[in-house]
């Protein structure tokens, strides 16, 4: 008789290669991770992208339905909300009906560590007053014709980052309804 040997066919891999593999992978992504975080900069640039689009939102609702549209700042929550007279009484209530009415943006929340301030910062060319949000009673109002009212009003909205007071933007609306972006450069100039 013969005497038959049994070999093992080895599949798999050992315990110790998976801990391999897993430390590898874990060193590889610590190096990599900070390069797709988002720099305090960029993300108040593009918060403040943001709003320069919820203005043009906002106005463009104005002409399109030929009717009163408010964007309204709370600071202290740093949210910002737009709102569409539906009802086309001239008057706007801020009701979650009218919010829902303009379906451009509804109320947005600025990022985490973007808030509504200068940072260190002064003003923009040509802004003289002060705060963060520059808008008569922290809101602004575009009429059927797309233009601020009342007439003449204008204002500016400061975003900065809460960790790097040089990175801050400004949104400039004109009293024609033009909306206007700039950017903080650490070198003291608006751009």
């Amino acid at each position: 008789m013969s005497r038959t040997t049994f070999t093992r066919n080895r599949r798999g891999f050992t315990m110790i290669e998976m801990l391999a593999v897993v430390a590898i992978v874990g060193i590889v992504m610590a190096m990599m991770l900070p390069k797709f975080r988002i720099s305090e900069k960029t993300e108040v640039q593009l918060a403040g992208m943001q709003l320069t689009q919820d203005m043009d939102v906002a106005r463009t609702r104005a002409l399109s339905t030929r009717a009163l549209v408010r964007v309204a700042f709370t600071t202290g929550t740093r949210k910002y909300a737009g709102y569409l007279d539906e009802n086309g009484d001239g008057t706007i209530a801020e009701s979650a009906t009218e919010w829902q009415s303009l379906r451009g943006f509804g109320v947005r929340e600025l990022p985490a560590r973007v808030q509504f301030s200068r940072g260190a910062a002064g003003a923009i060319p040509g802004d003289a007053a002060d705060g963060a949000v520059n808008f008569p009673d922290g809101r602004i109002e575009f009429d059927s014709r797309g233009l601020t009212t009342p007439m003449g009003a204008r204002g500016v909205v400061y975003l900065a980052s809460s960790t790097d007071p040089y990175a801050v933007v400004a949104v400039q609306v004109t009293p024609s309804g033009n909306v206007r972006f700039w950017t903080y450069k650490q070198s003291g100039g608006w751009q």
